[in-house]
C-alpha cells in the first residue's frame, strides 16, 4: 500500500502541483516573516547593545517605561554638568562623558532641503566626545560653534561634501554651520541621520540649557564590572537618577525591539494564517475528487483484500508527500523573501549588513508543522470518504454520481447563520462597552463565516444556478450545458467558491470600515475645522517658537492659534495633554462640546472626550491626578466634555487645558501646530505667498489648507487600506489556483463526456467558452457570498467603532462593484488552462477513457 501510496503520488503529480503551490505559499509567507522578523530583532538589539556605555546615567523620569516621544513635546530631562565631574571621581570610572542627545531635529542643506531619512527613523543631534562605536572618516572633530559632522550614508544619500553649509533646526532654533567631518558606525546604522556638535555649541543651540546635559556616559577601568561600577555612581549620586549597565540597556532594547516587532510579526502571521486557511480549501477539493477519480481503482483494492484502514493512510500518506514537499519548498523560499526584504529596506538607509538572516529553529518547526498538519487535516475527509469505498465499486463501468444528502449540514448552517447574525445585531446595537460590543462582533464574525462554509453546497445549488439563469439566452447551449456543469457537484462547487469568499469577506469589510472613517474625518473636519491653514512639523517634531513667531507676522494673518504637547501619565497609563489658546480655539478647531465649554477650560479646568470620560468614568467635576515627565505633578478638575474624534480610540483620547495651565506643568512644551485664521477680506493668495516666504528654511514646517489637511489625513487611512489589500492578495491568488485546480480535475473527470460532446459536433471553441463560463460563474458566485458577508461584518464594526467617533457609515459601491467585476476576469483567467485542455482532447482517445 505504501507503494502504491508512492506510485499514485508520483502519477499524479501534475494534478497536486497548484495544491503544493497553495502550501508553498502559505508555508513561504509564514516561515518568511519569522525569519525576517527575528533578523531584525537581532540586528536592532546588537546594535543598542553593542553601542550602549558600560555605565549610563540619565534623569529619572517620573514613571516608567521611558516615553519615547518626548521629542514632539520639547520636553527633555537633563542633569547639571556637575554630575560629570561627581561621576568621574567614582572608584572604578575610567571615564565619564558628559552626552547631549536630542532625537527628531531637522538637519538643511544650502537648498533648504531636508537631510533625513525618509523611512520614519528619527534625525539625532550628539555633541561629541570619543566614542569607539563612531569612526571618523573625513575631516575632523567639530571643535567650535558652527562646525557639523554627519554620518557617512545621510552624506552620501543627499550629495553633501566637506564645506558645504548645513543648519540644524531644533526646538530651541536654528543653529547655522558647515560640514567639517563624516562618520561611520562599526555596528551598523538603523536607518538614523546622526549630526554632531561640539559641546558647548550642542547645550546652547540645541538644548538650550548651557551646562546641562542629558546623560552621562561612563567607561569603567580595567578590573572594575559593570555592576560594581553601578552601585558605587548609585551610591555618590542619590536619588534623582537612573544608573544602568550595558546589559541592562541591552537587555531594555531587546525588549523594546521586541514588543514592537510582536505586533507586527502577529499581523503578518495572521495574513499568512489567512492564506493557510484559502489553501486547505484548495487541498480539500484536490483530494476530493481525486478520490472521485479512483473509485474504480480504490474499489480493486478493496476487492483484493485492503482494509478500509490501509486504504485511508494511502491517501493520508500522499497528502503527506504533499505536505512535506510544500513546506520544503516553502521554507526555502521563505528564507529566499525575508533575504530581499533585507535587502530592499538596506536601500532606504538602514545597513544590516553586519547580521546575517537569522533561522531560529522554531522556524522549520512552524514551517513543516503548518504545511504538513494543514494538508492532513484538509486530506482527512476525501481520505475517509475514500477507505469507506465499496469492494463492488471496481465491478461498476463508472462510479456513479450520487447527489450529496445535505439535509442535516444545511440545518447545521441556518442555525450557525440565525447565531451569527443575531450576534452581529447585537455589536451594531450594543453601546454600553467596547469591551462587550467587540466580543459580540467577534463572535458573529466566526459564526457567519462558519455558517456560509458549511452552508456552501446548499448556497451553490441555488445561487449558482440563479446566476447562470441567463447564460441559455446568451450562450445557447453551452450557456445551458455550463450552468448545469457548476451545479453538478454542489460539495465542490461550495468549496471552490468558499476560498474567495474568504478572502473577499475580508476585503469588503476592509472597504466599508475604510470609507466609513475617511467620511467620518471628512465630516469630523467640516465640522471642527475653522481654520483657514494648519501648519504642523514633519513626523514627531515641534515647529519651535522661533517658527511661530515668524508667521504670526505674515500680512493678512488674523489669529494664531498655537496648541503644545505634554506627556503625562494618569493611574498608570500614558495620555497626551494639549494645551491651546483658549482666546481663538473656538475659531480654529470649533470643538464639539457633551458638557461644559471653552470658558471652563480657560478656568484652569481639563477638557476630555466623551470615550475617554466614559473608559476613565469621568465627569464634569470629576478630580485626576496627572504626573508629567518632570516630576511635577498637576491635580486638575474635569470641566468639560467633547465629542469624540473620529477614529480616537482610549490611549489616544483628548486631554485639553489652556495654555496658561500646561504652562504651570510643562512649561518646555513647544508648539508643535499652528492654526491660521486670515483676516476678512485678506487675498490668499498673497497670505499663502507670505508664509511661503516666512518659513523658507524650514522645511520640517507643513503648511496645509482645509482641503490639504483633510486630504493629508484620508490619504493615511488609504496607505493602510492599500497596504492590506497588498497582504490579502496572497489569499486571493490561493483562492484562484483553487479555481484553476477544481476546473483542471474536472476537465480531467469529464474526459469522456468531452470527447462525446466532439462526436456529436461540439467545436473545440464552445469546449473551451463551456468551461470558461463555468468558471465566470464560481468566481462570482464566491465573490457575491463574500462581498455580502464582508458588508454585513463592515456595517456591524462600524457601528461598533461609533464608540470611537466612526459616527458615518458608508459603503463603497465603486470598490465592491470593482471586486464583482474583478471576481469575473479572474475566473476567466483561471479557466485559461483548463479550457484549453479541454478543447484539445482527441476525440477517440477522450470517448475510450474508462
Amino acid at each position: 500500500m505504501f507503494k502504491a501510496s508512492i506510485r499514485n503520488f508520483l502519477a499524479h503529480k501534475g494534478r497536486m502541483a497548484l495544491s503544493t503551490l497553495a502550501v508553498l505559499l502559505g508555508v513561504a509567507f509564514v516561515s518568511g516573516t519569522l525569519v525576517f522578523s527575528d533578523t531584525i530583532n537581532v540586528a536592532f538589539t546588537n546594535i543598542a547593545g553593542s553601542t550602549a556605555a558600560d555605565v549610563t546615567i540619565k534623569p529619572k523620569q517620573a514613571f516608567t517605561p521611558e516615553v519615547e516621544d518626548r521629542g514632539l513635546s520639547g520636553e527633555t530631562p537633563t542633569l547639571p554638568a556637575a554630575v560629570v565631574t561627581k561621576v568621574a571621581a567614582v572608584p572604578g570610572v575610567r571615564a565619564a562623558h558628559g552626552q547631549v542627545s536630542l532625537q527628531n531635529l531637522t538637519v538643511v542643506d544650502k537648498d533648504d532641503k531636508p537631510v533625513g531619512p525618509t523611512t520614519g527613523a528619527p534625525t539625532l543631534g550628539q555633541n561629541w566626545y570619543d566614542d569607539p562605536q563612531v569612526h571618523l572618516v573625513q575631516g575632523h572633530a567639530p571643535t567650535h560653534s558652527g562646525e557639523i559632522v554627519l554620518d557617512q550614508a545621510s552624506a552620501q544619500h543627499k550629495g553633501i561634501h566637506l564645506g558645504d553649509p548645513l543648519h540644524i533646526l531644533s526646538p530651541s532654533g536654528s543653529t547655522p554651520g558647515t560640514l567639517v567631518g563624516v562618520v561611520t558606525f562599526t555596528t551598523g546604522n538603523p536607518g538614523v541621520t546622526m549630526a554632531y556638535l561640539d559641546t558647548a555649541t550642542a547645550q546652547a543651540r540645541l538644548l538650550g540649557k548651557p551646562d546641562q546635559f542629558t546623560g552621562v556616559t561612563v567607561d569603567t577601568a580595567p578590573g572594575t564590572g559593570h555592576a560594581t561600577a553601578q552601585q558605587r555612581i548609585k551610591a555618590a549620586l542619590g536619588d534623582g537618577y537612573s544608573v544602568a549597565t550595558k546589559e541592562e540597556q541591552a537587555q531594555t532594547a531587546a525588549q523594546q525591539i521586541s514588543s514592537f516587532l510582536g505586533v507586527v510579526t502577529l499581523a503578518l502571521l495572521g495574513f499568512a494564517g489567512l492564506a493557510v486557511l484559502v489553501g486547505i480549501f484548495l487541498i480539500l477539493n484536490t483530494f476530493a475528487m481525486l478520490v472521485a477519480q479512483r473509485t474504480r481503482e480504490l474499489g480493486l483494492l478493496r476487492a483484493l483484500g485492503a482494509g478500509r484502514g490501509q486504504v485511508l493512510r494511502a491517501v493520508l500518506t500522499e497528502a503527506l508527500l504533499l505536505g512535506v514537499i510544500g513546506s520544503t519548498l516553502g521554507l526555502g523560499v521563505g528564507i529566499g523573501l525575508a533575504a530581499g526584504l533585507k535587502s530592499l529596506i538596506s536601500r532606504f538607509g538602514v545597513d544590516l549588513s553586519g547580521t546575517a538572516l537569522v533561522i531560529n529553529p522554531v522556524t522549520p518547526v512552524a514551517a513543516y508543522a503548518v504545511g504538513v498538519l494543514v494538508t492532513l487535516v484538509a486530506a482527512y475527509l476525501p481520505a475517509r470518504r475514500a477507505a469507506r469505498i465499496s469492494p463492488m465499486a471496481a465491478l461498476r463501468e463508472a462510479a456513479v454520481a450520487v447527489a450529496p444528502r445535505l439535509g442535516r449540514r444545511t440545518a447545521l448552517g441556518a442555525v450557525l447563520l440565525v447565531a451569527g447574525l443575531g450576534l452581529l445585531y447585537g455589536a451594531a446595537t450594543h453601546h454600553a462597552t467596547i469591551i462587550t460590543a467587540g466580543a459580540l462582533l467577534g463572535g458573529g464574525i466566526v459564526a457567519s463565516l462558519l455558517a456560509l462554509v458549511v452552508l456552501g453546497p446548499a448556497l451553490s445549488r441555488v445561487v449558482v444556478y440563479g446566476l447562470g439563469a441567463p447564460y441559455p439566452s446568451l450562450f445557447g447551449t453551452v450557456g445551458r450545458m455550463s450552468r448545469l456543469n457548476a451545479v453538478r457537484n454542489p460539495r465542490r462547487t461550495g468549496a471552490t467558491a468558499g476560498a474567495l469568499m474568504i478572502s473577499l469577506s475580508l476585503v469588503g469589510a476592509v472597504a466599508v470600515l475604510a470609507a466609513s472613517l475617511t467620511t467620518s474625518v471628512d465630516r469630523d473636519v467640516d465640522n471642527t475645522f475653522g481654520a483657514d491653514y494648519v501648519l504642523s512639523g514633519n513626523g514627531a517634531t515641534p515647529i519651535g517658537h522661533e517658527v511661530t513667531d515668524r508667521v504670526k507676522a505674515v500680512p493678512g494673518v488674523q489669529a494664531a492659534t498655537r496648541q503644545r504637547y505634554a506627556v503625562a501619565h494618569l493611574n498608570g497609563f500614558q495620555l497626551a495633554l494639549s494645551g491651546v489658546d483658549v482666546a481663538t480655539v473656538d475659531q480654529a478647531v470649533k470643538p464639539q462640546y457633551v458638557a461644559g465649554s471653552t470658558a471652563d477650560v480657560a478656568a484652569g479646568k481639563v477638557m476630555v472626550d466623551q470615550t475617554t470620560a466614559n473608559a476613565d468614568h469621568l465627569s464634569v467635576g470629576s478630580q485626576v491626578e496627572l504626573h508629567f515627565l518632570n516630576g511635577r505633578v498637576g491635580t486638575l478638575t474635569v470641566g468639560a466634555i467633547s465629542k469624540p474624534p473620529a477614529g480616537a480610540g482610549k490611549d489616544g483620547g483628548s486631554w485639553e487645558v489652556s495654555l496658561d495651565t500646561l504652562d504651570k506643568f510643562a512649561p518646555e512644551a513647544q508648539d508643535f501646530a499652528l492654526y491660521l485664521n486670515t483676516a476678512t477680506g485678506a487675498d490668499r493668495s498673497k497670505v499663502q505667498a507670505g508664509l511661503d516666504a516666512a518659513l523658507a528654511g524650514y522645511p520640517q514646517v507643513t503648511v496645509q489648507s482645509q482641503a490639504d489637511y483633510k486630504k493629508s489625513i484620508t490619504g493615511q487611512v488609504d496607505t493602510v487600506l492599500y497596504l492590506v489589500y497588498a497582504l490579502l492578495a496572497l489569499a486571493i491568488v490561493i483562492a484562484v489556483l483553487g479555481v484553476v485546480n477544481t476546473l483542471a480535475l474536472s476537465v480531467i473527470e469529464r474526459t469522456r463526456e468531452i470527447g462525446l460532446l466532439r462526436a456529436i459536433g461540439t467545436s473545440r471553441g464552445q469546449v473551451g467558452r463551456m468551461v470558461r463560463l463555468e468558471s465566470v460563474l464560481i468566481a462570482v458566485h464566491g465573490a457575491l457570498l463574500g462581498l455580502g458577508l464582508g458588508l454585513a461584518w463592515g456595517v456591524a464594526g462600524q457601528k461598533v467603532l461609533e464608540l470611537y467617533g466612526i459616527t458615518a457609515l458608508s459603503i463603497p459601491w465603486t470598490t465592491i462593484l470593482a471586486v464583482l467585476v474583478g471576481a469575473a476576469v479572474a475566473g476567466l483567467a483561471a479557466a485559461v488552462l483548463p479550457a484549453l485542455k479541454a478543447a484539445r482532447m482527441r476525440v477517440l482517445g477522450a470517448i475510450a477513457t474508462s
